[in-house]
């Protein structure tokens, strides 16, 4: 693993053997390929994994592409049984996860429109309420600002902000919103 201020010889040895285990996998590469003949090797998806592996391992040496060597761990995965079952397991669980996703990013979304559309306009008016400038960090006046309150709420910073919407938009408007926002979407 490379660092800042790593001494030169630590930094050569780390190259070296970095073209060292492209060479193996690379001669293992073409052994495979010329015992199964392409077609059966292309077959099994491990060594089609591979052979991108080591492609994007030989393509390093001309250009920087160190985060795709990162990708090598994932060659053990076939000589190692727990290591599979859980890529696996990772695999098949991105279709829920992904549904899950789609449904928090739209609860986000309602909440942002919804405390924009109450709660926007109390912030331009008495913005100077929370800072005498008028220009505030946390507000729910634009979309985007909106969106990132109600991720911070979410994710349980949000005292400081129902704070300052106490503030500027009273303390029934901001509780109710808050706390819905704070046990539904933890909710999802």
């Amino acid at each position: 693993m490379e660092y800042p201020g790593m001494q030169p010889h630590y930094q050569q040895l780390i190259s070296q053997s970095e073209k060292v285990f492209t060479l193996i996998f690379t001669v293992e590469m073409i052994l495979k390929i010329i015992a199964l003949d392409p077609y059966h090797y292309f077959q099994d998806k491990w060594n089609v994994f591979d052979s991108v592996v080591v492609l994007i391992g030989l393509a390093s040496f001309g250009t920087n592409l160190s985060p795709f060597r990162l990708l090598r761990i994932f060659k053990l995965a076939k000589s190692w049984p727990a290591l599979n079952t859980l890529m696996k397991i990772i695999l098949h669980s991105f279709g829920a996860l992904s549904n899950l996703t789609l449904v928090l990013a739209i609860t986000i979304f309602i909440f942002a429109v919804v405390g924009m559309q109450i709660l926007g306009s109390d912030y331009c008016l008495n913005s100077e309420k929370i800072n005498p400038s008028g220009e505030l960090r946390w507000h729910m006046i634009d979309f985007s600002h909106s969106i990132l309150i109600i991720f911070r709420i979410l994710c349980g910073e949000w005292i400081e902000t129902m704070w300052e919407c106490m503030e500027v938009a009273g303390k029934r408007k901001c509780l109710i919103i808050f706390l819905l926002v704070l046990v539904l979407g933890n909710l999802v």
